[in-house]
């Protein structure tokens, strides 16, 4: 942020423009100020004076000062820039866009002031807009990598996966230490299930910088999209030693033992969620998913009933219990379970197909008929070998 030459190049704006470039800001603002006093007309000390305000976090004092430049000197366009920052900071972002809008019509050649509004634009999800202003920041400035990176960002917002890579490959050509370029391509990769490609782009982020904890945590899910669980559990597991606060990994870790058969472990990763989080209904749900496969019906039971508790709107968990209840031979219950199943998702032909079983175990055969018969209208080849062999 440039501070101010005054018209006078002596006095206490010079000294004020000497104490800023020092830092000491508020020994410059005091210096601004006495500078204000000796001439009120003068716009130059009102502006540098916003300027250290705004360097000392005094986001809303930087606004007045800017504000009353402007009534001074309306055409000091530099001023709305700076005020649009300060209305950044503050998250008011269309204010900022406005003034950021002032200062390109006093140079539409100032791709400063269009990356800014770009920015803003991007905060509140105007990613067409925002593009639009980087591509312009860019082709007044084609060496601005931050405009490159940010119209990545917006492109991957707006689901053009294809060129967000683009802008970030240009944005790595310019600084190729940027950890965060590398991470972002490797989201960008991820999105369109490049996954060894993201795997790479992540690999280097992380060796320019090992505790980012976002590509740890993304090149765990390509890991696990690629089915090499064991090496997503161990980049999970780096997470959680990064950040041992973040206890919802643990759903991950699970879910990918429980691909590796290491139901135990599985069960063990859900109940330290649970521990932390008992109303957790993925944690719950995969817990009884994990016992179920097991053996422990009983617990999965427990598990499946305990969601259906929290949300019983949701028909899989009532085919789910109802499945572990044939296990356990309380075929009553079960056909119950998927009765419920059927009222919540009429065409759900599972929930037909096993409620026959279980009207079998139960010697209902022409109910069990009729529920194979529905389920097969439904599209369940199952139900319809069932029909051969049982009707």
């Amino acid at each position: 942020m440039n501070v101010g030459k005054t018209k006078y190049g002596a006095g206490y704006n010079q000294i004020g423009n000497e104490q800023f470039i020092a830092e000491d800001y508020q020994g410059a603002i005091e210096s601004y100020s006495k500078a204000i006093n000796e001439d009120s007309d003068n716009p130059e000390p009102v502006y540098n004076r916003g300027n250290a305000r705004y360097s000392l976090g005094d986001f809303g004092g930087a606004i007045k000062d800017y504000s009353l430049a402007l009534t001074i000197d309306p055409g000091y366009g530099l001023i709305y820039n700076n005020r649009g920052n300060a209305k950044n900071a503050l998250e008011d972002y269309r204010g900022a866009i406005a003034d950021y809008t002032a200062a390109i019509n006093f140079d539409n050649e100032d791709a400063t002031a269009f990356y800014n509004r770009g920015f803003a634009k991007n905060t509140i999800e105007d990613f067409h807009g925002a593009i639009a202003d980087y591509t312009a920041a860019i082709a007044i400035d084609p060496l601005h990598v931050e405009a490159y990176y940010n119209r990545g960002v917006s492109y991957y917002l707006t689901g053009n996966y294809k060129a967000a890579i683009a802008d970030y490959s240009k944005a790595i050509s310019f600084e190729p230490a940027d950890s965060l370029a590398f991470c972002s391509r490797g989201l960008a990769k991820n999105a369109l299930g490049d996954f060894n490609g993201a795997i790479n782009d992540f690999n280097l982020s992380i060796r320019l910088n090992e505790s980012d904890i976002t590509a740890w945590y993304n090149r765990a899910i390509a890991k696990d999209s690629l089915n090499d669980y064991k090496g997503a559990i161990s980049d999970y597991n780096k997470v959680i030693l990064i950040n041992p606060k973040y206890f919802l990994i643990y759903n991950l870790t699970g879910h990918a033992k429980c691909k590796l058969s290491d139901f135990s472990g599985a069960i063990a990763d859900y109940s330290f969620t649970l521990s932390l989080d008992p109303a957790n209904v993925i944690a719950l749900f995969s817990r009884g998913k994990a016992k179920n496969a097991a053996d422990d019906f009983k617990g999965a039971v427990e598990d499946y009933s305990k969601v259906i508790g929290i949300d019983p709107g949701y028909p899989k968990i009532f085919q789910y219990r109802g499945d572990a209840k044939c296990h356990l031979k309380l075929y009553n219950s079960a056909v119950s379970d998927y009765s419920e199943a059927i009222r919540l998702n009429p065409d759900e032909a599972e929930a037909y197909y096993s409620r026959g079983l279980a009207r079998l175990d139960l010697g209902q055969q022409y109910d069990a008929a009729m529920d194979f018969e529905k389920a097969a209208t439904l599209g369940s080849e199952l139900a319809l070998d069932a029909i051969k062999k049982y009707c």
